[in-house]
């Protein structure tokens, strides 16, 4: 979510030429520049007051000019759909496991950094049946472990089979 900040503060101004204050997102005080504090949710020298979100569906240049830095410079995103054909659990490494064991029922959705590479892999955890291999193309050639680099939405299917089946 986009968002416009507006500074409310006991000083005539909310911007420093060596600091701009009320214009990054930020959890504790290490997520702002040198001298600043995290207030409010965002970055301010302590001396200029606290800052106050505003809808960024208002159009005002003054405000446009504090748009949340944290938002601007986060990378694209997209989403890996993870399908698993039979009894089994794969996983997508730093994201996490998808499995027909549990609440996900074999369908997955994770939400990954575009154009960065990514690796999916069979996991060994029992109860399932053996991996048959990888029926969608982003993986059909690859063995138990299939690096992929995605640019857009994804799918990948995990294929277990008791009887170890075709592909």
């Amino acid at each position: 979510m986009r968002a416009l900040v507006v500074c409310v503060f006991a000083l005539p101004a909310c911007y420093s030429p060596s600091l701009r204050d009320c214009t990054v997102s930020c959890a504790s005080a290490s997520d702002c520049a040198s001298g600043q504090v995290c207030a409010s949710g965002l970055c301010t020298s302590p001396d200029t007051g606290t800052c106050e979100r505003v809808d960024a569906g208002v159009h005002d240049a003054a405000a446009a000019s504090h748009i949340d830095a944290a938002v601007i410079d986060a990378p694209p995103t997209v989403i890996v759909h993870v399908q698993i054909d039979g009894k089994g659990t794969v996983v997508l490494d730093n994201y996490g496991a998808c499995s027909s064991q549990n609440g996900q029922n074999g369908n997955c959705s994770f939400t990954v950094t575009a154009h960065a590479a990514q690796t999916i892999r069979v996991s060994l955890l029992p109860p399932g049946d053996p991996f048959v291999g990888w029926t969608s193309m982003t993986c059909k050639t690859a063995g138990a472990v299939c690096s992929f680099t995605p640019s857009g939405p994804t799918t990948i299917v995990g294929k277990f089979d008791k009887n170890g089946g075709p592909k």
